[in-house]
C-alpha cells in the first residue's frame, strides 16, 4: 500500500493539524500507559518501578528517601582536599578508601559555592535536583515545539491546540522517562548534564552556537567525556561553539587549580585509565563493557558494590577499546560536512554515541536520549518523509525499553548466556541510533535546524 496519500494529506489537507493532534494524543497515551502498567505489574510483585521514582519527586522532606549517589563521594573528596591542599585525593579516596569519586576536581566547584552559602546538605541537594528535573522538562517542551516548527509539521507554528499538545508531550515524557527519574531518585548530578544537553540542543537549533558550546563546557567541568564535543565542533570548523566551550572550561579549570592545586587535577587521569581497563559488571552498566563483563561472568552482576570494580579481563578491555573507538569515531565524523543550519541531527547522534561508547554508562546517563526520541518521533510526522516500513513500531519498542524499568524479570537470566538481555537499554539506544540515521537519509528537506536570518 502506497504511503503517498498519507504524505500528501499531512502536507496539504485541511485536517493535517487534526491528524497530527490525534497522533500526539496517541503518543501521550502510549507513554502514560506503558509507565503505569509496567509500574503496577512490578509493584504487584513487590518490586520498585519508575512509578516509585515519580513518587520520590514529591517526598523531598523525607530524609530516608534522599539518596547520595553523587553527593557522598564528592563531599568525601571535598572534605579531604580542604585538609590536604594539593595532595593526591584520587590515590587516597578512590584507590585506598575505595570510594568511587570518579569526577574531575572541577565538579567540586558547585559544592564550594553551596558551602559558602551554608546550604551544603541533603535537602538542598534534593531540591536542586528537583529544579533540574523541572528545567529539563521545560527545556524538552521548548525543544519539541521548536523542532516541530522547523520540520513544518502541520499546526506546529500556527495552531494553538497542536502547540499545547506538543509542549505538554515534551514536559510529560520527561517526567515519565526512567533514566531521568532514576537519576533523581539516586541523587545524581547527571540531572544537571541532562538539562545542559537539552538546552544545548535548543541553542544549536537557534544558531546560538557560542551558548551551545558554553553549556557543553559547563558539562565538561562535571564529566570530561563531554569534551568530545570540542573535537566535534573543531572537525566542523565551528569555532564559535569551541569558543563558548573554552570560555567556561578555561576559567573553571583555573579556579579548581587555585583551590586544589595542579597535581590532583593531573592525577585524575589515573582514575580514567583504571575505569577503562576494568569497567563494571553490574547490570545497570549499559555499555559493551558491561555486556561483555556479564557474558563472561566477570564480576558481580546483580549486587551493586560501592567499593569494587570488575576484575581486569583482557577480552573485556579489548572489546571496550574497539567499541569505544567505533562509537566515538562515528559520532565525531557522521555528517561532518553538514552546514551549521543542519547540525542538530549529527549533534544528537554524537550524544548517543559518546554515551554508549563509554566504558561505563549507567542507566541514569541515558537521559541524554530524550532529545533523540523527540527528534525521531517528529521526523516521522514530517510532511514528505519517505517513512520506512516498521519505523513506528521500532520507535515504540525503543522507547518502551529505554523509558521503563525492566531489570527485575531479566535479572533472572544473570547466570545464563541470555544475560545479554540485561543490556536492554543499550540495545534500545542502538535501535534509536539506527532509526534516526535511517530517517535522516530519507528526509524530504533539510528543514531541521534551519536558522532564522540574523
Amino acid at each position: 500500500m502506497s504511503m503517498q496519500p498519507t504524505i500528501q494529506f499531512l502536507r496539504t489537507g485541511p485536517h493535517g493539524a487534526g491528524r497530527v493532534k490525534f497522533i500526539i494524543i496517541l503518543a501521550w497515551m502510549f507513554v502514560a500507559l506503558t509507565t503505569g502498567l509496567v509500574g503496577l505489574a512490578l509493584h504487584r510483585g513487590g518490586h520498585a518501578s519508575n512509578l516509585t521514582n515519580i513518587h520520590n519527586l514529591f517526598m523531598l522532606q523525607n530524609p530516608d528517601l534522599i539518596q547520595v549517589d553523587s553527593w557522598y563521594p564528592m563531599i568525601k573528596a571535598l572534605n579531604w582536599l580542604q585538609e590536604r591542599h594539593g595532595e593526591n585525593v584520587y590515590d587516597e579516596v578512590f584507590f585506598k578508601q575505595h570510594i568511587k569519586f570518579q569526577y574531575p576536581l572541577t565538579s567540586l566547584l558547585p559544592l564550594e559555592a553551596m558551602k559558602a552559602l551554608g546550604v551544603l546538605n541533603l535537602i538542598a541537594f534534593a531540591r536542586v535536583n528537583l529544579l533540574f528535573v523541572l528545567v529539563t522538562a521545560a527545556g524538552m517542551a521548548i525543544l519539541v515545539l521548536e523542532m516541530a516548527a522547523r520540520l513544518r509539521i502541520p499546526g506546529a507554528s500556527s495552531d494553538r491546540p497542536t502547540q499545547v499538545l506538543l509542549v505538554g508531550f515534551g514536559f510529560m515524557t520527561t517526567l515519565c522517562f526512567y533514566p531521568v527519574m532514576e537519576a533523581f531518585s539516586l541523587g545524581q548530578i547527571q540531572l544537571w548534564l541532562d538539562a545542559a544537553f537539552v538546552f544545548a540542543c535548543i541553542a544549536l537549533l537557534r544558531d546560538r552556537r557560542f551558548l551551545c558550546g558554553a553549556l557543553l563546557g559547563a558539562s565538561t567541568l562535571l564529566k570530561p567525556q563531554m569534551s568530545l564535543f570540542l573535537l566535534w565542533a573543531a572537525l566542523r570548523g565551528d569555532w564559535r561553539m569551541a569558543a563558548g566551550w573554552a570560555a567556561v572550561v578555561v576559567p573553571g579549570v583555573a579556579l579548581a587549580t587555585l583551590f586544589y592545586g595542579f597535581a590532583p587535577m593531573a592525577d585524575y587521569l589515573q582514575v580514567l585509565v583504571f575505569i577503562d581497563q576494568h569497567g563494571e559488571s553490574y547490570y545497570a552498566n549499559q555499555t559493551v563493557n558491561g555486556l561483555v563483563n556479564r557474558l563472561l561472568h566477570n564480576g558481580n552482576n546483580l549486587d551493586w558494590s560501592a567499593e569494587a570494580f570488575a576484575p581486569y579481563n583482557p577480552a573485556v578491555h579489548l572489546a571496550t577499546q574497539i567499541s569505544g573507538i567505533a562509537f566515538v569515531g562515528f559520532g565525531l565524523l557522521w555528517r561532518r560536512r553538514d552546514r551549521a543550519a543542519e547540525r542538530l541531527l549529527p549533534f544528537v547522534i554524537a550524544g548517543i554515541c559518546f554515551t554508549v561508547g563509554s566504558p561505563v554508562a549507567w542507566v541514569h546517563h541515558y537521559g541524554i536520549l530524550l532529545p533523540a526520541f523527540a527528534l525521531a518521533f517528529l521526523m516521522l510526522l514530517e510532511p514528505g518523509l519517505q517513512r520506512p516500513a516498521g519505523a513506528v513500531p521500532l520507535l515504540a519498542a525503543a522507547y518502551f525499553l529505554a523509558g521503563n524499568m525492566l531489570f527485575w524479570p531479566l535479572n533472572a537470566l544473570a547466570d545464563t548466556p541470555l544475560n545479554v538481555l540485561q543490556s536492554y537499554l543499550f540495545f534500545a539506544a542502538l535501535m534509536l541510533l539506527g532509526l534516526i540515521i535511517l530517517l535522516a537519509g530519507r528526509t524530504a528537506s533539510p528543514n531541521l535546524g534551519r536558522c532564522r536570518s540574523r
